[in-house]
């Protein structure tokens, strides 16, 4: 009999656990073997588990981490439901388990930033690719979560976006609390409105930087000084805020670029707009009122962004939005949901 076949043929039931989990309790199983047996070899859980088990073509939810434990049970049910894959190439299987006090408590901002991007490259080979034919669209939409500072109002709704897959086409961006219209890519503007664009923008960390400069002192970033390094910030942020759903390998690129930044500030006890846990990571900013990039407090996955607005030029009422991306899907026609 061929028992691995036969893993592969079982279905049972469920779906595998996430990858956030999954590298949490990994790492948590890593730090138990090592204590024990300092000499011992590293396990690795599979990397073939998807994030999100049940996602549905065309309509793409995305999950962040949530609440409540795992059983070992579930987990090894995950696993072979998976088709045993990791077996079958001779790297050992790990059983993992959620819970305990693992996390990354205690990491500085780069490490928080260089495990999110880790956690965004295996999210990315598990997912299935975005690729737009031309005429079609890249939809998305982010639900977003917003508190006035002087005051216990809280109100939520959706922003969506239909980003064109070329340049022949116009986008279309709508928003329940600013201006709704159509956007072109143009050149010297930025973000690009259109996903052949943006798929253009460089994935290498350093590369990307020299890029998002040519907008401004078109240096290296062996040049950057201070400026430059709030100038980047600026660009990477508006690039993240704007385009939601990003092409494979430049999310991962944001995240370790924006590890190796100066003045970076951890800002331990934040939420998301879903009410997880989070740590923000702020960076330099004139303005005052930076925006925070999001990571769940327990895995470092990233989960969002919070940022600042205000009621228009000449008013001084603040009001904080949480944001993060809920689902995604190439559709026809602007307008047009899955």
């Amino acid at each position: 009999m061929d028992e691995l076949k036969v893993l592969r043929d079982w279905d049972a039931g469920t779906g595998p656990p996430r990858e956030a989990a999954r590298l949490a309790a990994r790492d948590r199983l890593l730090g138990a073997v090592r204590a024990e047996t300092p000499a011992a070899a590293q396990v690795r859980a599979p990397a073939s588990v998807p994030l999100r088990p049940g996602a549905r073509a065309p309509l793409m939810p995305v999950r962040g981490p949530g609440g409540g434990g795992m059983s070992r049970r579930t987990v090894v049910r995950g696993l072979v439901a998976a088709g045993a894959t990791v077996a079958s190439v001779g790297t050992p299987l790990a059983l993992l388990e959620r819970g305990g006090d693992g996390g990354p408590a205690g990491l500085p901002p780069a490490e928080v930033l260089r495990r999110a991007a880790e956690l965004e490259r295996e999210r990315e080979r598990m997912r299935p690719p975005i690729e737009p034919r031309r005429g079609q669209y890249v939809y998305s939409r982010v639900f977003v979560r917003e508190m006035p500072d002087d005051s216990d109002e809280e109100t939520t709704f959706a922003k969506e976006t239909w980003l064109a897959a070329d340049p022949s086409q116009r986008s279309w961006l709508s928003n329940a609390r600013e201006a709704s219209g159509w956007r072109r890519s143009e050149k010297g503007s930025w973000p690009p409105a259109d996903w052949r664009t943006v798929s253009r923008i460089p994935t290498e960390p350093e590369a990307l930087l020299t890029h998002v400069s040519s907008y401004g002192a078109r240096r290296t970033p062996e040049e950057f000084d201070r400026r430059d390094w709030t100038d980047a910030y600026f660009f990477l942020g508006g690039l993240l805020g704007r385009i939601p759903v990003l092409p494979d390998g430049l999310l991962p690129a944001v995240l370790t670029a924006l590890a190796g930044f100066p003045d970076r500030t951890l800002l331990p006890g934040a939420e998301d707009a879903r009410g997880r846990a989070a740590l923000g990571i702020a960076f330099p900013d004139d303005t005052g009122t930076s925006r925070y990039l999001l990571f769940a407090a327990d895995t470092s996955e990233y989960l969002g962004m919070q940022n600042p607005r205000t009621d228009g030029p000449n008013s001084n009422r603040i009001f904080t939005q949480l944001s993060y991306l809920d689902a995604y899907a190439v559709v026809d026609e602007v307008r047009e949901r899955p």
